[in-house]
């Protein structure tokens, strides 16, 4: 019995998502074989290639003398039509531009990706940054014999003229002149000998994911005899939908692990090991015999404190776009407030609980020993300031030298002399909530903090010497532009607010809102695709589209007034914010200027 657990493009390859090495340390320590295998860090690694990218080129302009694509199915006839005709103007308008040639982008991208492996340039800010736009022009040009499907280093955005109902999606994993991957995945699959596998689990964290990882799963389940299991966040967002298609059971995998998997991956072990019956496997949605869908009991609270550390022995550190390695870790499962009324974040989670300070710590220790690095991301939805001040002094107490950073609540709690204490034990920056400045706004999100406190608790943790990376929720349905703009004038005050990442409002699937839409203005909501965890939405106040103008003409404007700083907007780069911050700390990554011009959007 042997398993591979795979993670899926699309993701920010710079460090190992904790996913599949947390099943496969599950797995091991019940005495079963497991590999693990990063498909997205491979897939940026191949294609950040000239040979890669001449061949992209080739092919964008064979379609410009030929504009056209070819429909196997009379059903897509339309939108595949739709999207020669929107690339044809894509490719078109790439190839008139002014600036860089695409020949030379090809020419630098070898000496670009060298730049995140070697620590000397990586710690120059200067060629950093000229290598990130070097990159994202690659990016540009891997995308064109696809458009208008784009990959970027931080997302996948599929092709805009499908949607994301389940037959859409189903049309893209099946075509190669639509989606990227399945030619991608057909030429990488073909070189690999998957025939020793008997089980074969993909993780999809991310709507970024579900095109390529459901392109992967259809194409493991032609070309191997293993059985193949989705799983993930995002999987168990949308579970009820996928129950009732039978097509998913069929063609793209034979199990569902909805929910946390570290009690049920043992389990399904066993039972595709003929040990058990399916029927005995917690959390587990599978098609029978006769194709009936049957859902399993939910797997019963884990006891954290029991649960195997994460096993990151079988990875390639080498192959993430980064000179240091940063080790995901969940200290607790779930947020302990879960009641902020726009989140869906602890779905497919069980109720909120934390392991063991003393636990904790030692499987810190433990990862930072076996795998030669102080640094850390820890994954927690949030975690409280009572634990984290206990966990901070533990740390201290057996003099570890670690450097980390987490999500956190702006509770009262974490007074200045916790901050110190987190900052002395090597948290170098905190992603706090900040969401809204209008405590009407705030109240409607039920975000449940003391409003009063929050900004005394940014100057107390900038004081400590931490970095305060806030996160903002712009355009909540019923905020005035009044309000919009007394947020703005918080994010743009960087002695509060280093890194701001704000985001629109969507109506998620699974949030509290869904039943309470009324108190935010929306009069009614429909689903978004089978495929998707947001809804469409109507509003009394605004409308979806004006929500996104607004945002997209802040975000312009302050991506421009913020240029020559380092990291002024940021979310998929925390890695690399904790790496220069714990190289060179707090105020010289806040006084920064960068010489180097970034290249900003539609530039």
């Amino acid at each position: 019995m042997k398993i591979l657990f795979a993670s899926v493009p699309q993701w920010y390859p710079v460090s190992p998502y904790l996913a599949c090495a947390l099943l496969a340390g599950q797995v091991r320590a019940a005495g079963y074989q497991a590999d693990t295998y990063d498909f997205n860090a491979v897939f940026f690694n191949d294609i950040l290639t000239p040979a890669y990218l001449r061949g992209a080129l080739d092919r964008a302009r064979g379609f410009l003398a030929s504009p056209s694509l070819a429909c196997e199915d009379p059903a897509f006839a339309e939108k595949l039509s739709d999207t020669a005709a929107v690339r044809k103007n894509v490719v078109s308008a790439f190839f008139s531009q002014e600036g860089e040639s695409p020949e030379r982008v090809v020419s630098r991208i070898e000496s670009a990706v060298s730049v995140f492996h070697d620590r000397a340039a990586f710690y120059d800010p200067e060629k950093l940054y000229q290598a990130k736009d070097v990159v994202d022009a690659a990016l540009d040009i891997a995308s064109l014999p696809f458009a208008p499907a784009r990959i970027k280093i931080d997302n996948y955005i599929a092709n805009p003229v499908f949607t994301y109902d389940f037959a859409d999606v189903d049309h893209q994993c099946r075509n190669a002149d639509v989606n990227m991957f399945v030619p991608y995945f057909e030429r990488k699959l073909a070189g690999m000998d998957l025939s020793s596998y008997d089980l074969i689990g993909l993780s999809i964290t991310d709507l970024s994911q579900i095109v390529p990882g459901l392109t992967l799963a259809r194409l493991l389940k032609q070309k191997t005899k293993a059985k193949i299991c989705l799983g993930g966040n995002y999987v168990f967002k949308i579970a009820p939908d996928l129950k009732k298609l039978p097509a998913v059971f069929r063609d793209y995998c034979d199990y569902l692990l909805v929910g946390d998997g570290e009690t049920a991956i043992v389990e399904l072990a066993a039972a595709v090991n003929g040990d058990t019956p399916l029927s005995s496997v917690h959390s587990l949605v599978y098609a029978d015999a006769d194709g009936t869908v049957r859902t399993n009991e939910t797997a019963p609270l884990l006891q954290l404190d029991t649960v195997a550390y994460p096993d990151f022995s079988t990875y390639d550190f080498s192959l993430y776009f980064s000179p240091e390695t940063v080790i995901p870790v969940q200290l607790g499962k779930g947020c302990y407030w879960g009641k902020c009324t726009f989140c869906d974040f602890y779905t497919g989670q069980q109720k909120f609980d934390i392991k063991s300070v003393r636990r904790a710590v030692d499987e810190v220790e433990f990862l930072s020993e076996k795998y030669n690095t102080p640094y850390f991301n820890f994954v927690d939805e949030a975690v409280p300031p009572a634990f984290y001040n206990a966990f901070a002094k533990e740390v201290l107490r057996r003099g570890l030298k670690i450097r980390f950073y987490s999500f956190a609540r702006l509770e009262k709690a974490f007074t200045a002399e916790v901050l110190h204490n987190l900052y002395a034990a090597g948290a170098r920056f905190f992603m706090w909530g900040y969401e809204a400045e209008s405590e009407r706004v705030m109240g409607l999100m039920n975000k449940g903090i003391d409003l009063s406190r929050r900004k005394q608790i940014l100057r107390d943790a900038a004081a400590a010497g931490l970095w305060n990376l806030c996160t903002f929720l712009l355009c909540y349905p019923s905020e005035t532009l009044e309000e919009l703009q007394s947020t703005i004038d918080v994010i743009y005050d960087h002695e509060l607010v280093n890194t701001a990442v704000p985001s629109n409002f969507a109506l998620k699937k699974n949030a509290i809102l869904k039943d309470h839409a009324e108190d935010a203005s929306i009069t009614d909501y429909q689903a978004n695709g089978e495929l998707h965890i947001s809804y469409k939405y109507h509003s009394t106040v605004t409308t979806m589209e004006e929500i996104k103008r607004r945002r997209n003409a802040f975000e312009k404007q302050y991506l421009a007034d913020t240029a020559d700083r380092l990291w002024p907007h940021t979310f998929t780069e925390s890695d690399f914010l904790l790496l220069y911050l714990s190289r060179y700390g707090r105020d010289y990554v806040k006084n920064y200027r960068l010489k180097y011009k970034k290249k900003l959007p539609n530039q």
